[in-house]
C-alpha cells in the first residue's frame, strides 16, 4: 500500500470517528396499563334542549386503558453548533369505548450555536398532531374540538449578564387548526415573547436556583362555518400574559423540591367580556438515584372573570364567574435491570365553579383522574 493510500484512509477512519463520536441518540419504549375517569371531562348533571336531564351514569364516560409511548432523541455537534431532534408519539387506547382512543405525535428540531463560552442562539421548530374526536357541537355536554394540528417556532438568545445567572430571550409562533366539530371550525395564530432568568448559588456545596419566567403573547382566533347550516362566523383578540417565580430547593443531590407562584391574565380585546386573572401557588418535588425516579406536581389554581356573571338554574347569583383548579401529578419509574424499568403515572385535575345552572354546556364543574402502571424499555 502506497503512502497516498494510507494518508486516505487515515483521513476516512478519524472523519468516521469524529462524527460518530460527536453524534448520539436515545431511543425507549413504554407501555402503562391503566383507568382514566370522566375523560371527556363532562359534568355531572345537564338539562337538554328537549329538557331531559341527564345524569352522571348517562354524561360520564370512564374506561381502562393501554398508553402506548415511544421516545427518539438525536443529538449531533460540531464546533460551536449543535442539532437536536426528538419525535414522541403516543396513543391512549380504552378498552369499554374503543371509538374515544387517541394519538398524538409531537416531532422538534432544534439548533443552537456558541457564539462565545457564555453566549448561545438557539432556533426550534416543532409540530404536534392531536387526532382525538370529541362528542360534536351537537351533543348535549362536549361543544369544544378536542383533536388539532399546531406547528411552532422559537428562536432567541441565551447568556450569562452576570455571575451564576443564565438569561434567555425569546420570541415564538403558533398556528393551531383545531378539527371541525359540529357546525363550527376553529383555528389560531399566536405569537409573542418570553423572558427567563434563573440565578444559581451554593450553600452547603447544593446548587440553589431563584428563576422567574415571563411571557407576553397575542392570540387571534379565527370561527368558522364547518357546514350546510347557516352559523354565525367570528373573530377573536385576545391577549396573554403570564409570570411564574420559582425557588429551587435541594435536600440532596438526589432530592429537591421547587415552590412556585404565577399569575396569569387574558385581555378580550373583541368584546371585553372574557377576560380574567388567575393565580396560584404550586410544588414540584424531585428525587433521583441510580435506580429510582420521582417527579410530582401540585397546584391550586384560581380564576376570576371579569364579565362573565356565575348563576346558578334559577338565575344570577350576583357574583362574577370563579374557577378553582386542584393539579396533581405523579411519575416514577424503578430500573429492573437489562434495560427495563416499573413505572407508575397518577393524574388529577378537579375544577369547582360557583356556574352551577345546568343548563349550561360550559362554565362547568368537572373531574377528571387516571392512574396506571406500566414497563419502560430503554435502548
Amino acid at each position: 500500500m502506497n503512502t497516498g493510500r494510507i494518508i486516505i484512509t487515515i483521513i476516512i477512519t478519524l472523519t468516521v470517528n469524529s462524527i460518530f463520536a460527536q453524534s448520539k441518540s436515545k431511543f425507549n419504549a413504554e407501555t402503562q396499563g391503566g383507568y382514566e375517569y370522566n375523560y371527556f371531562r363532562s359534568p355531572k348533571e345537564i338539562r337538554t334542549d328537549n329538557d331531559v336531564i341527564l345524569t352522571d351514569n348517562d354524561l360520564i364516560a370512564s374506561s381502562f386503558y393501554q398508553d402506548v409511548e415511544l421516545n427518539y432523541k438525536y443529538q449531533y455537534k460540531w464546533d460551536k453548533n449543535r442539532i437536536r431532534f426528538s419525535a414522541n408519539p403516543f396513543s391512549r387506547i380504552f378498552y369499554e369505548s374503543f371509538d374515544d382512543s387517541y394519538w398524538s405525535l409531537n416531532v422538534k428540531a432544534n439548533y443552537d450555536y456558541k457564539i462565545t463560552k457564555k453566549t448561545l442562539v438557539f432556533a426550534e421548530a416543532r409540530f404536534l398532531r392531536m387526532n382525538r374526536e370529541g362528542l360534536g357541537g351537537e351533543q348535549d355536554v362536549l361543544i369544544n374540538p378536542l383533536g388539532y394540528t399546531n406547528y411552532g417556532a422559537t428562536a432567541g438568545l441565551e447568556f450569562e449578564p452576570f455571575s451564576n445567572n443564565e438569561l434567555s430571550v425569546e420570541g415564538f409562533y403558533n398556528f393551531r387548526n383545531f378539527d371541525a366539530f359540529g357546525v363550527r371550525d376553529l383555528q389560531f395564530n399566536e405569537f409573542g415573547a418570553q423572558l427567563s432568568s434563573v440565578q444559581t448559588f451554593k450553600i452547603n456545596r447544593l446548587k440553589h436556583k431563584l428563576g422567574a419566567v415571563v411571557y407576553v403573547k397575542k392570540r387571534l382566533y379565527d370561527t368558522f362555518n364547518a357546514s350546510d347550516v347557516d352559523g354565525p362566523n367570528g373573530e377573536r383578540d385576545w391577549d396573554y400574559a403570564k409570570g411564574t417565580f420559582f425557588y429551587q430547593l435541594p435536600f440532596s443531590k438526589q432530592l429537591e423540591i421547587k415552590p412556585s407562584f404565577s399569575y396569569y391574565v387574558r385581555i378580550d380585546n373583541s368584546t371585553n367580556r372574557s377576560g380574567f386573572s388567575q393565580y396560584g401557588p404550586g410544588i414540584a418535588m424531585k428525587y433521583n438515584n441510580d435506580k429510582t425516579k420521582i417527579r410530582t406536581t401540585f397546584s391550586f389554581i384560581t380564576r376570576n372573570y371579569e364579565e362573565i356573571e356565575a348563576r346558578d338554574t334559577e338565575d344570577l347569583i350576583g357574583e362574577k364567574l370563579k374557577y378553582e383548579y386542584a393539579n396533581f401529578q405523579l411519575n416514577a419509574s424503578q430500573k429492573i435491570g437489562g434495560g427495563f424499568s416499573v413505572t407508575a403515572t397518577i393524574s388529577s385535575r378537579i375544577r369547582s365553579t360557583n356556574y352551577t345552572d345546568i343548563d349550561a354546556r360550559s362554565f362547568r364543574n368537572y373531574r377528571n383522574q387516571y392512574a396506571g402502571v406500566g414497563v419502560l424499555w430503554e435502548f
